[in-house]
């Protein structure tokens, strides 16, 4: 409840500084910030007893029947933007996402959750020569604001290791841009309200004891959305004018995945990848020098646990992360795509409720990368992102007996 309470300020601090949120939508948020941050986010072809997958709705049969599962994450991002002619650093500190997640029946699994879509949060000065004499100007470019995503997730089990799950999905919010020149203000208002809904499915197969593998595949059909654009100008008087609506598209996507589990011994192990593919291309929207392009991500993560069932020392019970991802962003700026190449590390904390004696977790993840269009010119953000998430886990729908 308190979280809900501060959730509008917390939204409303930008999660980027980015100078490519200028465009579209702003910077599409790719990472989970869940169990598997550090394991590059995977989630396609992954499931576990405790863990609330956003990356495949069907993941979330796997959930317990007993257990009740709240999330919520936050992260701070560390970044230093490099061209050949200047280099600056940001800190950006936000929410991430807050989700509940509980098996209703035996083969029907239920998450609701709030993440983010995009982000927008730049600060730019370019200095104008005025048409008469040897003066200048700044402008000042700023922008804030971001487009969030509500989701209700449902898995169902059809069959033995098989299930199928849709995402329900409200995307909303407002992105701010602002033009500012000794006092005389034009700002620009986009605000985003639509409805989605993709689809997954996953296959869990044991071979054996001691190896389980899962393969699982999403889809998301592309659908058209109006942006609202409101315009107000600011010269001495105030003056605000409605534009009209701008057709936008939330992409054609799908995407693969698969884990395999091992745990002979004492000790777990389980690796992860996925691939995933957006369809940018096909919404013809176009700025000078930017236009949209396909965009595509491959992510793959490991995790070991040394003792997970009965472990001699803290320690043995950790959960260890390690991962890495090449994401090709949506965004083709001077003929060339935007890219990000990260790695990370990560792990995760147990502790245990003494009143259920259900392992909860709380999971750290330190994720390095470098974006940008490369050695080809423009701008390169090279980062260092913290996260942390609280996995709480309660045991519910037991019932009480009596010696």
């Amino acid at each position: 409840m308190l979280t809900l309470l501060f959730l509008p300020d917390m939204q409303a601090q930008n999660s980027t500084s980015s100078p490519l949120s200028i465009f579209g939508t702003g910077e599409i948020e790719v990472r989970d910030f869940g169990r598997t941050t550090a394991m590059g986010s995977v989630g396609i072809g992954y499931q576990s007893e405790n863990f609330l997958n956003r990356r495949n709705p069907a993941g979330l049969s796997g959930i317990d029947t007993l257990r009740f599962i709240l999330d919520v994450s936050a992260a701070v991002k560390f970044s230093q933007f490099r061209t050949k002619d200047f280099k600056a650093q940001t800190t950006n500190f936000n929410f991430k996402t807050l989700a509940i997640g509980v098996r209703l029946s035996k083969r029907w699994t239920s998450s609701a959750g709030l993440c983010p879509f995009s982000n927008a949060g730049y600060h730019l000065i370019e200095s104008q020569a005025l048409p008469a004499g040897n003066y200048s100007e700044e402008i000042n470019f700023t922008s804030s604001g971001g487009v969030n995503k509500f989701y209700w997730s449902n898995a169902f089990e059809l069959f033995r290791g098989f299930s199928a799950g849709v995402n329900s999905s409200f995307i909303f919010g407002n992105i701010t841009r602002n033009e500012d020149s000794n006092g005389d203000l034009i700002r620009n208002t986009y605000n985003v309200n639509k409805l989605n809904f993709d689809f997954g499915a996953q296959y869990s197969h044991w071979f054996g004891q001691f190896t389980n593998v899962i393969v699982g595949g999403v889809y998301g059909y592309q659908s058209k959305m109006l942006i609202q654009q409101t315009r107000t100008i600011t010269f001495g008087s105030y003056k605000e004018e409605r534009k009209p609506d701008r057709k936008a598209y939330i992409p054609e996507t799908y995407g693969a995945g698969f884990s395999i589990l091992r745990n002979k011994k004492a000790a777990e192990w389980i690796f992860a990848a996925d691939y995933q593919y957006w369809k940018w291309s096909a919404d013809p929207f176009y700025e000078k020098k930017m236009r949209y392009t396909d965009s595509q991500i491959f992510s793959a993560g490991l995790q070991i646990t040394p003792n997970k069932q009965r472990p001699e020392n803290y320690i043995q019970a950790l959960r260890f992360h390690l991962g890495a991802s090449y994401n090709q962003s949506y965004l083709k700026v001077n003929g060339y795509q935007v890219e990000d190449i990260s790695v990370s590390i990560g792990v995760g904390l147990p502790f245990v409720n003494n009143r259920t004696y259900e392992r909860s977790y709380v999971n750290v993840s330190a994720i390095f990368g470098e974006s940008g269009t490369g050695q080809r010119g423009g701008i390169t953000e090279r980062y260092a992102l913290l996260s942390v998430n609280l996995s709480l886990i309660e045991r519910w729908f037991a019932k009480r007996q009596w010696n």
